[in-house]
């Protein structure tokens, strides 16, 4: 039947008889009556009779007439002019003699100018084409990652989780327990900062020009390490097994990198910097160029009010670093980690212990009105942390040269 040839199509109704008459019965069929597979080439085009490929605009046409089609059907018809009545033979050896019965034939056979992209469909479509080429790219890539490879990976942030290879100034200490909880989070997040990072033997590779996105790498990577030496000095976490702590840092730690950033931020100066430090600062203009421009903008406004809460109280943002921490459910992407993690109820339950304790001293300090403010711009802002990271991590992925990426980062970078 002439349906066979395309048999995922629906059958058309057709105008004419005369596609019907054409590639009737063999042209059209899969095989022929000898049972051999018919080629391509054995389809003729409805309005000059040419050999014919497939459709094009809703008709078996040849490229000759999709090529005229599309020039001409856009166009007010009656500027084309038959100089014999319209009643031209349209065939291959005649159809440029007379444009304004081909053009009319074109219509009579089915052909339809609405199935003709315009030049933003046309971009659009390339903008969309591009996108599952790198979404395939960015997929097929992550397929390659060896179990081998992804538990060398993890067995790199086990050792920081660990301490096996980290030199460091901090000496070991636990937190009195019976002590105000919040104090101690703010004692601990201010101890991270004294890590020693030269134990960890990363810095810009030598051959590579240091651009924005390099910069950014470099500052996550110090960021991850003392978030890591944080956590690690807070007696819930250290409590905790070493899978659980590998899969909540390996889940969790980018959408923090968000709230812990704001603790570094200075509005004024579009610029984020660690108090008391030697770290290099990392300038919005580092974001523009890495990211675009709209990341940089849906970022930067995230972070901005996120610093409105820091100007009320760091405290607040500081123990919001530990209740984000000991999260179910933070990470949006498919190849997270959190089937991994056992004991949902003991976590559950640290989580519920800071955020209970947060809300007190909010509410004590500076009421229950503020306490509801700040705990709704907290989730919100957590959302569009979620939202920004599925939006555009692919795009950033894909500018990484994931071979340069510290192996912390690259951790944290295998689960997205």
């Amino acid at each position: 039947s002439p349906s066979s040839v395309f048999p995922n199509r629906k059958r058309r109704y057709r105008k004419s008889q005369e596609i019907y008459d054409i590639n009737s019965l063999t042209p059209c069929s899969t095989t022929k009556a000898n049972g051999e597979i018919r080629k391509k080439s054995d389809l003729s085009c409805v309005v000059c009779r040419a050999v014919a490929h497939g459709y094009n605009f809703d008709a078996i046409s040849c490229e000759s007439c999709k090529a005229f089609f599309r020039r001409n059907a856009l166009f007010n018809t009656d500027r084309l002019k038959c100089r014999r009545d319209g009643n031209c033979e349209i065939t291959l050896e005649t159809r440029r003699r007379c444009k304004s019965c081909r053009l009319q034939k074109c219509f009579a056979v089915g052909m339809r100018k609405e199935w003709i992209l315009t030049e933003e469909e046309k971009v659009n479509k390339k903008r969309r084409i591009e996108e599952n080429r790198r979404l395939r790219a960015s997929n097929a890539y992550d397929h390659m990652l060896s179990k081998d490879s992804m538990k060398k990976y993890d067995s790199e942030l086990q050792n920081v989780l660990l301490n096996k290879n980290e030199k460091s100034s901090l000496k070991s200490k636990s937190y009195n327990q019976r002590s105000n909880i919040i104090n101690n989070v703010v004692m601990a997040y201010h101890d991270r900062i004294k890590l020693d990072l030269t134990g960890y033997g990363w810095s810009y590779p030598l051959a590579r020009k240091i651009t924005g996105l390099y910069q950014i790498i470099n500052a996550k990577n110090t960021t991850a390490l003392r978030l890591i030496s944080f956590y690690k000095s807070l007696h819930d976490f250290d409590i905790l097994s070493e899978t659980n702590k590998v899969n909540l840092i390996k889940n969790n730690l980018r959408y923090i990198f968000f709230f812990n950033a704001s603790l570094e931020y200075d509005p004024i100066h579009d610029v984020y910097h660690e108090e008391n430090t030697n770290d290099k600062p990392l300038y919005g203009a580092h974001i523009r160029e890495a990211y675009g421009i709209d990341h940089y903008i849906r970022c930067t406004k995230i972070i901005r009010a996120l610093h409105s809460i820091v100007q009320i109280d760091k405290r607040i943002m500081q123990v919001a670093l530990v209740i984000f921490l000991f999260s179910k459910g933070l990470s949006t992407t498919t190849n997270s980690n959190e089937s991994s993690i056992n004991s949902y109820q003991q976590i559950f339950q640290i989580q519920n212990k800071y955020a209970e304790h947060l809300w007190l001293l909010i509410e004590k300090t500076y009421g229950c009105v503020h306490a509801v403010h700040i705990f709704s711009a907290l989730i919100s802002k957590c959302l569009l942390i979620q939202e920004l990271i599925c939006d555009t991590q692919h795009d950033v992925y894909e500018k990484l040269d994931r071979c340069q990426v510290p192996p912390i980062l690259r951790s944290i970078i295998q689960t997205a």
